[in-house]
């Protein structure tokens, strides 16, 4: 990932990289030059493993929002008859949008946080509609270590 290039890392490995990293390891990662190739590997990589398991086939839009200090990274997923697409930034009204930290971002984007846990704990803001962005853990094949 040195070079850059986080889209070409296998998802499991990924996976087990942030699970065994710490969370000083994560942070330093989140505000290094790769944060950004790292948000769009993985952000690029979410209609692949996106299931339409418990969606609906209405238009269903969420916001991330990837904040540390004062950089602010969001992106934009759009769910809509068993597909989904991802956008940076946000231009539609969402259902739900979700604020958290890069180092927590890492660890639900690999299965290694339960986002319930960081809502329950506030390292997770979740604005509109909470009971969706619950399911939204059930949305999506995440690879895990």
């Amino acid at each position: 990932m040195r070079d850059g290039n986080a889209k070409n890392v296998d998802p499991s490995l990924f996976a087990r990289l942030v699970k065994t990293a710490s969370k000083q390891q994560l942070a330093t990662v989140m505000s290094s030059e790769v944060r950004r190739p790292v948000l769009e590997a993985i952000f690029g990589r979410m209609s692949e493993f996106y299931s339409s398991k418990g969606a609906t086939g209405n238009r269903q839009v969420v916001h991330w929002h990837i904040k540390d200090g004062s950089t602010v990274d969001s992106f934009q997923t759009v769910m809509q008859n068993g597909t989904c697409t991802v956008t940076e930034g946000t231009d539609e009204d969402p259902r739900t949008a979700l604020t958290m930290p890069g180092t927590e971002f890492l660890k639900v984007a690999t299965n290694n946080a339960n986002p319930v846990t960081l809502f329950m704990t506030r390292k997770l803001k979740v604005s509109g509609d909470v009971g969706f962005a619950t399911a939204l853990q059930k949305m999506f094949q995440i690879p895990s270590a």
